[in-house]
């Protein structure tokens, strides 16, 4: 009798294991959680880190020149800030407001009176509204491993392996092929919720 208990108590144990690894989806994602996967997604995320191909891509460098200009050597910078917020609903919606902050600069090497350094200043938000869901089991992908957005109006779609999806934090990748190159880009997100 205590053989047979014990026995029981092994396949449940093992059972129990087998059912925390199986909510563990992405390889960063937590060993168990007792949210769903639906519930981790939806909510209102900040993008804390944007990366194409590995570099920085919250802050572009767009154009940094340095000329002979009236006052003697200066170089003049061109510089945008990327600030994405990204809000999943728990019917589908989704809501990404971007806002880019661009930065001109006039940086004078020998500053005068009269020829001073210059700093000017402009914004642009858009908002788009689409779509989301989850994969099912496609191929060797499991069910909820990627996240699609899809824009019902132009019928576009983008597939995001979810690398990490936690309470608080989630990593998101995506490969962009450009139709003209046929190179593909990495690009990864990582967004941290709103409170």
């Amino acid at each position: 009798m205590k053989k047979l208990r014990f026995i029981v108590l092994i396949i449940i144990g093992v059972s129990f294991i087998m059912t925390w690894n199986s909510c563990k989806k992405g390889p960063e994602d937590p060993f168990f959680s007792l949210y769903s996967r639906k519930h981790r997604v939806v909510g209102d995320w900040t993008v804390s880190v944007y990366t194409v191909d590995f570099k920085d891509s919250l802050r572009r460098v767009i154009d940094s020149l340095t000329i002979q200009g009236g006052c003697g050597e200066e170089t003049d910078k061109t510089v945008d800030y990327y600030n994405y917020i990204m809000t999943f609903d728990k019917n589908g919606g989704y809501i990404e407001n971007l806002k880019i902050r661009t930065e001109n600069s006039i940086d004078i090497t020998n500053n005068t009176v009269n020829c001073f350094d210059a700093l000017t200043n402009d914004s642009v938000t858009t908002v788009t509204s689409k779509k989301w869901n989850f994969t099912g089991n496609i191929g060797d992908v499991k069910n909820k491993e990627q996240l699609v957005l899809f824009d019902p109006e132009t019928l576009d779609s983008q597939i995001f392996d979810i690398i990490k999806c936690s309470e608080k934090q989630m990593k998101l990748q995506i490969i962009v092929q450009d139709p003209v190159t046929n190179i593909g880009t990495i690009r990864q997100y990582t967004l941290d919720k709103k409170n």
